[in-house]
């Protein structure tokens, strides 16, 4: 899968920091984090958190600090990537797994991705037909709802191989597929955004 082998290419850089998983920065992986959390920034209670895409599994060190009510874990299909998440990170709960082909039996009560969709090697059509599954799956275990960071269509600038996505467009399939409790975040940064969808009380939505 040529996604892999772009983060094999990264792996091999030995960054050892944001770079490894794809973003320019430690200080753009953290805002990015920081709006991702903002779907869950009410509770005050203990949380679950299941991070698709998961990489380092950075954003557990980053709840750690800002919300350590969460009880984190998430899951990737790199299996290098979780190899040096366990490394990095000992006794964080991480795991190779492809959603789409093996759910977990478990619901979380949040299921967020960060950057998860940002690189593709395949035709727009054909990874936005994947990015909906996977939305769609995410929404499935999840208990109140969802977040994903996406690099967005406004960007000013936009890198071969990059996958960006049109705000307008994710939310109307959001609300058509999934639950019409959505909502876009565009105001941290001109080049990324946060779609939120959420459950309502009585947990309708996609089941």
């Amino acid at each position: 899968m040529e996604v892999l082998r772009f983060y094999d290419g990264l792996i091999a850089e030995n960054f050892h920091d944001a770079r490894t998983v794809g973003w320019r920065s430690a200080q753009t992986q953290r805002r990015n984090f920081a709006a991702l959390g903002d779907i869950f920034a009410k509770e005050t209670g203990s949380f679950s958190v299941y991070d698709v895409g998961c990489g380092l599994a950075d954003l557990s060190e980053y709840l750690q600090e800002v919300q350590p009510a969460a009880r984190y874990s998430g899951c990737d299909i790199h299996p290098k990537m979780i190899a040096l998440a366990r490394l990095r990170r000992p006794g964080v709960a991480v795991e190779e797994r492809n959603i789409l082909d093996n759910p977990p039996e478990e619901r979380y009560d949040y299921v967020v991705a960060s950057g998860t969709f940002s690189h593709s090697a395949v035709s727009d059509k054909a990874w936005t037909d994947y990015v909906h599954e996977m939305m769609e799956t995410m929404f499935r275990i999840a208990r109140r709802g969802i977040a994903v960071v996406f690099l967005s269509t406004f960007a000013d600038m936009q890198d071969e191989g990059d996958y960006h996505q049109d705000p307008s467009e994710i939310l109307r399939f959001a609300q058509q597929k999934l639950s019409p409790l959505a909502e876009i975040r565009h105001s941290f940064s001109p080049w990324t955004f946060a779609i939120f969808v959420y459950r309502d009380s009585a947990g309708e939505g996609l089941t």
